[in-house]
C-alpha cells in the first residue's frame, strides 16, 4: 500500500510538470521519490522525458540529483530538460538549498590551492597500466537516435610521464591496428593534459566562482573558466587519413569542478570555443571524471570516467570511456583481452 501511494505521488508531481505548470521543485521531489524507491533508472527517466517545466532547470540541480542516486539514462533526460528551459525563468527559490558563497578572497585561495595541485599532478602519480574501455556511438540524422558503432578495449600505460595507447580489440576480438588507424573519434591527453592547459599561465584563463554541488557525495566548488584561442593549446584534428588531416586551435569554456576537501579538481566539462566556420567539425563538448584510486596500496587521483561529443556533419558522435583495473607498473604486467591485468 505505502509504494503505490508512491507511485500515485510521483504521477501526480511530473503530471504537473508534463503539463508546463510544474516547478524545478516538483521535479526534484519526483526524482527524488523514484530514486529513494528503487525505481529503475528507465523507469525515472521514462517519467522525466514526459515533463515540461514552467522554469528553468540549472547544472547545480542535475548534479546533486546524480550524486544522490539518479541514473545515466535518467541524467540525460534531464540535460535535455536543461537545454529546453534555458529562457525560462529561474525558480523564486532554488529546489536545493545551497551554502553561502565562500568571500572573495577565500574563493581566490580555493582557485590557487586547486592550480599548485594540478600543476604538480602528473608529477605526484606512479607509473602504471589500466584498461581503457572505449564505446564509441554515432548519431547520422543529428535526431538523438545514438547506436553503438564500436567498442575498443585499450591498454593504457603511463611511464615516466609519458601516456601509450595500444589498442587491444575491437568488438571482442584482437586486432593489429594502432588506435589512430580506427578513425572515427578518438580522444587523448587525459592524464595531465587537460588540466596543466587550463592552469598553465599562457593560457591566462579566465576564471570565477560559480555555484556549490555535490558530486559523488562530497561537497565541491564549481568554477566557471574560458580560455581564448590565441592563449590555449588545445588543439582538434579532422580527416580520414594522415594525408588529408586538418589541425586547428581551438579556446575552450566550461567547469572546473574542485573538491572541497582536498582542493583537487575531481571533473572538468568543457566545450571548444573559436571554432573556424569552414572547419568540418562544428562542436566539441568534453567531460572528464576523476576520482581517488588505489594503486599498489596507495590513493591517486585517476580519470575515472569520460564522455566527449563531436558534431562533425553529417555525424554526430559520442564517445563513453571507462578507466579500469589500474595497477602499478612493472615489465611483466599485462591486460588481457576481457581487460583484466594479470602478473
Amino acid at each position: 500500500m505505502r509504494f503505490r501511494l508512491h507511485l500515485v505521488v510521483l504521477t501526480a508531481c511530473l503530471t504537473a510538470a508534463a503539463q508546463g505548470s510544474g516547478s524545478v521543485g516538483d521535479l526534484v521531489s519526483a526524482v527524488r521519490a523514484g530514486v529513494g524507491r528503487n525505481r529503475s533508472d528507465s523507469q525515472v527517466a521514462k517519467s522525466v522525458r514526459k515533463v515540461k517545466l514552467a522554469e528553468r532547470l540549472d547544472d547545480r540541480t542535475i548534479e546533486t540529483l546524480q550524486s544522490e542516486g539518479a541514473g545515466p539514462e535518467t541524467v540525460a533526460q534531464l540535460l535535455l530538460l536543461r537545454d529546453r528551459s534555458r529562457m525560462l525563468p529561474r525558480p523564486d527559490k532554488p529546489a536545493i538549498a545551497e551554502p553561502p558563497a565562500p568571500s572573495p578572497a577565500e574563493q581566490v585561495r580555493i582557485w590557487n590551492e586547486a592550480h599548485e595541485n594540478s600543476l604538480s599532478y602528473t608529477g605526484s602519480l606512479p607509473d602504471f597500466i589500466c584498461s581503457e574501455v572505449v564505446r564509441r556511438y554515432v548519431d547520422p540524422d543529428e535526431k538523438g537516435a545514438w547506436r553503438l558503432a564500436d567498442t575498443l578495449v585499450l591498454k593504457l600505460t603511463y611511464f615516466d610521464r609519458q601516456e601509450e595507447y595500444k589498442l587491444m580489440t575491437v568488438n571482442n576480438r584482437s586486432t593489429r591496428l594502432s588506435y589512430e588507424q580506427m578513425g572515427g573519434a578518438i580522444t587523448e591527453g587525459e592524464f595531465g593534459s587537460m588540466l596543466a592547459a587550463i592552469f598553465a599561465l599562457k593560457s591566462r584563463t579566465n576564471r570565477s566562482w560559480d555555484h556549490w554541488t555535490l558530486l559523488r557525495s562530497r561537497p565541491t566548488h564549481v568554477y566557471s573558466f574560458a580560455i581564448a584561442t590565441a592563449n590555449s593549446d588545445y588543439r582538434i584534428t579532422s580527416g580520414t587519413s594522415v594525408h588529408d588531416e586538418e589541425r586547428v586551435a581551438a579556446g575552450q569554456r566550461g567547469y572546473i569542478y574542485i573538491d572541497a576537501s582536498t582542493k583537487m579538481v575531481v571533473r572538468v566539462s568543457a566545450a571548444a570555443d573559436g571554432l573556424p566556420p569552414d572547419f568540418p567539425v562544428r562542436k566539441v563538448d568534453l567531460l572528464l571524471d576523476y576520482d581517488f584510486i588505489d594503486v599498489g596500496g596507495r590513493h591517486y587521483l585517476l580519470p575515472l570516467h569520460s564522455e566527449t561529443l563531436l558534431d562533425a556533419p553529417p555525424f554526430q558522435h559520442r564517445n563513453e570511456t571507462d578507466f579500469l583495473v589500474y595497477r602499478k607498473f612493472s615489465a611483466d604486467a599485462t591486460i588481457t583481452f576481457d581487460g583484466t591485468v594479470k602478473k
